[in-house]
């Protein structure tokens, strides 16, 4: 048996000697270890341990040594490409192929009819054909080969032949052995998104340890990406790049809205948007972005109510459906995301966000519930559950791009000069940007032309939508009066304490009361509706929703903690003392009515109970009597058995007195 040494191992493989020595440590290659003079092992490795390529390339190269006829290789049956599904019927061809075949049909007979005409050398005339072929179709390719070849397949009846001007050889077949392109998408269908370049080094890389025959013939590199194009499909390389949501948002059948059932106010959808503009503050002179809250029609895409705020919240998800209602009138339904500024529990209610702890028979009315509106809520984290993202990416595109303040959404998309502005302080104020959102809503982004799927509105404008819509449902309207009690802030339901009922903003407790009679209300259960904007008085509810009372706000009773003012100290206590007064007033109102004769003291009532029972009190003794006796009865009592037995109280009195006396002497 032939052994080859490590290195001539390496050299056939085309390896490094390091990489053999780790397959036969690793027992992945079969070998014989010896010692050699330096007392360390040498490893020798058996040809028939090697693979059948390499047995076969380390055989041609001892033949070519000896001047022998190299043996042709075999040709893998892996390497052989499937033949391409030949086309027969007219209908498998495009528009395009069939009017090819078509024009080759009428060449090859025409051709035909033109050899027939001329008696001499056919060869001679198929020249002469051909030039005047090329003045005719000067947009094809003609030759006297080509006419031979297209011919033969017009008698055969293939059609492919007649439309198929490439015709190689190789046409359909692939260059790239499927062991080379099944490492190749290793590498590249990663998410790690390697580029084409990079993977296509790696892959040959690979071949060159493992498939060393293949390098020579190693595709090119525009060979793997044509690959790229013809055998992957573009959703298996979205998902295997850009990950399963991108292939979800991207490749997947969308759902269509059917928006013919749907009319104006029918639903509208509130989400809030960061505008991508820095802004001054000009009441603590920060630089900071605002925040846009709007609500937004879905039949006729009009921004119907917005507000602007520091900071997404729950009173500007009020203030812009008070805006919207104010306008256009009172929404069927509202479509919500799962935000906390939404999912509050006296707007909409917690939604998504509720809690198998909550209780919602304590819960009072929501406003949304005072309105007659109806809240939808998106599933959580469904990204297509919100159209009015794309409302705010034309917002963006068309508004804040407009400012000087303009910083982009993304880092990439901050403009370089942003720095300087700032610094020249040429960035817009907040109340510019309030000012200026208020014109583009209505007098640019509603007058815009109607984007939606139905085609009867094609040409109008969002607001002329929805006018022409609102006619035929009719409007909810709510009287402004009603409608602020209706949109007010709720709290949960609270015991009345010393100090009254209070509301929470920001983390501090304002307390709400009536001086005269809060005293009288003390534990019972109520909950408060507040406007945050005036904070001057609440309305007090009970928990079925019955009004009770208007209470002011109880500021006299909030002063610092160390505090030097001797007004507030003193308003303070006055304050106490007053309520004290009515308490005690309430007191004496209590008992004044009551007759001087009937005023008599605990002590002198429970006499005069007592005397009337004891004038009640009697001991009936029952008919029949049961005797309890002794086990040993003393002997006084058997000799008088039968006989009365008389008691001496005064004898027994006196020997009492006596032992006591002889106690006292002792």
């Amino acid at each position: 048996m032939e052994y080859l040494t490590v290195a001539k191992t390496a050299d056939l493989k085309g390896c490094s000697e390091r990489y053999i020595k780790k397959l036969c440590k690793d027992g992945k290659l079969s070998c014989n270890i010896e010692i050699n003079d330096r007392n360390r092992p040498k490893y020798m490795i058996p040809i028939s341990s090697l693979p059948e390529g390499l047995q076969a390339k380390y055989y041609a190269q001892k033949r070519a040594e000896a001047g022998l006829e190299l043996v042709a290789q075999p040709v893998k049956n892996a390497l052989k490409q499937p033949k391409k599904p030949v086309k027969t019927s007219i209908e498998e061809f495009s528009e395009d192929e069939r009017d090819e075949i078509a024009l080759w049909v009428d060449i090859l007979r025409d051709w035909q009819r033109y050899r027939d005409q001329y008696p001499g050398k056919k060869t001679e005339v198929d020249k002469l054909y051909v030039g005047k072929c090329q003045l005719e179709h000067n947009d094809i390719k003609v030759s006297v080969d080509i006419l031979y070849r297209k011919y033969a397949a017009y008698r055969n009846n293939n059609l492919q032949g007649l439309c198929e001007n490439r015709g190689g050889a190789n046409k359909g077949k692939s260059s790239i052995p499927p062991e080379l392109w099944e490492q190749f998408c290793y590498f590249y269908l990663s998410e790690n998104k390697p580029t084409v370049s990079r993977c296509y080094d790696l892959t040959l890389e690979c071949a060159k340890e493992w498939y060393p025959s293949m390098v020579s013939n190693f595709p090119s590199d525009n060979t793997f990406r044509r690959h790229i194009k013809s055998e992957i499909p573009q959703a298996v390389l979205t998902y295997m790049r850009d990950g399963d949501k991108a292939m979800k948002d991207k490749c997947l059948p969308y759902i269509s809205r059917m928006y013919d059932g749907l009319h104006a106010n029918d639903v509208w959808i509130a989400d809030n948007h960061t505008f991508d503009i820095q802004s001054y503050d000009e009441d603590n002179g920060t630089i900071h972005r605002l925040y846009l809250t709007a609500f937004l029609d879905a039949k006729s895409g009009v921004l119907v109510g917005w507000n602007i705020c520091d900071s997404p919240n729950s009173q500007s998800t009020i203030i812009a459906l008070r805006h919207g209602i104010m306008r256009f009138g009172i929404p069927k339904a509202v479509y919500f995301d799962n935000g906390r500024e939404f999912l509050t529990h006296d707007v909409g209610g917690k939604g998504h966000r509720s809690r198998k702890t909550d209780n919602p028979e304590i819960e009072p009315p929501t406003i949304l519930q005072r309105l007659g509106i109806t809240m939808h809520n998106a599933i959580v984290r469904n990204a297509k559950a919100k159209p009015i993202e794309r409302t705010f990416s034309t917002v963006t595109m068309q508004f804040a791009r407009m400012f000087e303040g303009y910083c982009g959404g993304t880092i990439m998309q901050r403009p370089e000069s942003l720095k300087r502005r700032i610094k020249e302080g040429k960035i817009p104020c907040d109340f510019e940007i309030r000012e200026y959102i208020d014109m583009y809503i209505d007098g640019d982004f509603n007058m815009q032309e109607y984007g939606g799927a139905e085609t009867k509105y094609k040409g109008m404008s969002r607001i002329d939508v929805w006018n022409m819509d609102i006619k035929s449902v009719g409007i909810r309207k709510a009287p402004e009066a009603e409608l602020n009690l209706m949109l007010m802030r709720s709290t949960r339901v609270q015991k009345i304490k010393r100090n009254g009922v209070f509301v929470e903003i920001s983390g501090e407790k304002v307390w709400f009361m009536d001086y005269e009679n809060t005293y009288r209300h003390l534990g019972e259960e109520v909950y408060v509706r507040y406007d945050p904007a005036d904070l001057r008085s609440v309305r007090v509810y009970d928990k079925s929703d019955r009004y009770l009372w208007t209470w002011e706000c109880a500021d006299k009773l909030l002063i610092d903690y160390i505090t030097e003012s001797k007004e507030e100290i003193s308003d303070a206590m006055a304050l106490q003392r007053r309520v004290q007064r009515f308490i005690k007033a309430e007191a004496q109102n209590i008992t004044d009515g009551l007759n001087s004769e009937h005023k008599i003291d605990l002590m002198e009532a429970a006499a005069l109970k007592a005397a009337h029972g004891k004038q009640s009190f009697k001991i009936v003794m029952p008919s029949n009597v049961i005797m309890i006796r002794a086990d040993n009865e003393p002997e006084s009592i058997s000799k008088a058995s039968g006989d009365d037995i008389v008691v001496n109280i005064d004898k027994m009195n006196e020997n009492a007195e006596r032992r006591k006396n002889k106690w006292r002497s002792d």
